[in-house]
């Protein structure tokens, strides 16, 4: 009888455990998830402080040529099916 008690005791506190276990662990996850969130939204404001509707246009650099006149002939590839 003294072994079942045991056992029985054993296997409610295994349950317990992972019941607390699983709820303090979603209020953990939450509280990252959070923490996440804020530094995003920190991040993008700090990266973007124009006011909404203001538009910026930024061009890329230009494309120079590849190959120098010096290097040799240029020869046009023509495709032939």
């Amino acid at each position: 009888m003294g072994f079942l008690k045991v056992l029985l005791i054993i296997i409610a506190s295994f349950y317990l455990l992972g019941w607390i276990g699983r709820i303090m662990l979603k209020r953990y996850l939450r509280k990252v998830q959070k923490r996440m969130q804020e530094q995003q939204r920190n991040y993008y404001e700090s990266r973007n402080p124009r006011p909404e509707g203001d538009v910026k246009v930024e061009f890329g650099k230009s494309k120079s040529k590849k190959f120098d006149k010096n290097q040799g002939d240029y020869i046009d590839y023509e495709e032939v099916r």
